[in-house]
Formats: structure tokens, C-alpha cells, sequence
């Protein structure tokens, strides 16, 4: 990775952070009251996201090469039921604490103790998962027939 590349990162993290947190998005009542649907703001906020995401992925398409003049790839994956898995057990989570990853960071420098609740099952959750991985790769010992 280079040095360019590192600090482009750095200010982007930086820039998504302050504007997370600005837009009252690393606020627990502004969350439940979306999944509560009592409030469209989050859901605005990700139409509006989802918007540029795919304007910035067209202007990138069209050039055919990344800001850093390297070649353009985007990968295309089958979905696949372990994704989907996936997707339901962070939904579930995502309903129980209001929250996200990228949020719970966000709560979490704003001083919101329930984004360190939030951090700690982010983190049990892959270190199971981890663990779940380790034992699907690593060989069974197959005893011999006595």
C-alpha cells in the first residue's frame, strides 16, 4: 500500500466519521426510531448513500481506472447462503442495538456506553466465527478400524 494511498484513506475514515456522527447518525434514539418506523431519516440517509455510491461507481466505470490511475476492477460474486446467513444475523443485531459497525465506533468516540456493549459482540462475533472457520479447515483425525 502506498503512502498516498494510506493517507487517502486516512482522510476518507476520517471525513466518514465526522460526517457519521454529524448527521445524528451515531445516535441510538435516531436508529430505534427508524427500525421503529416512526422516523424515515435513516432511510433517506442510506437512499442517499446508495445514490452516490453508484454515481461515484459510474464515473469510475467510465474512466475505467481508480483515482490512482490503477485499472478499475470491481469483483462480482454469487450470492451465497452463508452471505444471506449473514445478512440475517447482523440484521438481527442491527435491530437489537440500534446500531452498525461504522456507528458503533462513531458512538463510541462521542462517549455513548452502549456503543462499547455493541463493540464487544461485534468482536465475540468474529472471534466465533473465527473459531467456527478454524475448525472447518482444520483435518479430523480418522481413527483406524481396531
Amino acid at each position: 500500500m502506498t503512502a498516498r494511498l494510506r493517507w487517502s484513506a486516512v482522510l476518507v475514515g476520517a471525513a466518514f466519521g465526522f460526517f457519521l456522527t454529524g448527521s445524528g447518525l451515531g445516535n441510538y434514539r435516531t436508529i430505534h426510531q427508524g427500525l421503529l418506523l416512526r422516523d424515515p431519516y435513516i432511510y433517506l440517509m442510506m437512499a442517499a448513500t446508495v445514490g452516490t455510491a453508484a454515481s461515484g461507481i459510474m464515473l469510475l466505470r467510465s474512466r475505467g481506472r481508480t483515482l490512482f490511475g490503477e485499472p478499475l476492477s470491481i469483483a462480482r460474486h454469487p450470492v451465497r447462503r452463508n452471505a444471506v446467513y449473514g445478512a440475517a444475523i447482523f440484521g438481527v443485531g442491527f435491530g437489537i442495538g440500534a446500531t452498525c459497525p461504522g456507528i458503533t465506533v462513531s458512538a463510541i468516540a462521542t462517549g455513548a456506553w452502549w456503543g462499547g456493549l455493541v463493540l464487544l459482540g461485534i468482536l465475540g462475533g468474529l472471534w466465533l466465527r473465527g473459531r467456527v472457520e478454524h475448525r472447518r479447515q482444520v483435518p479430523r483425525r480418522v481413527e483406524p478400524p481396531a
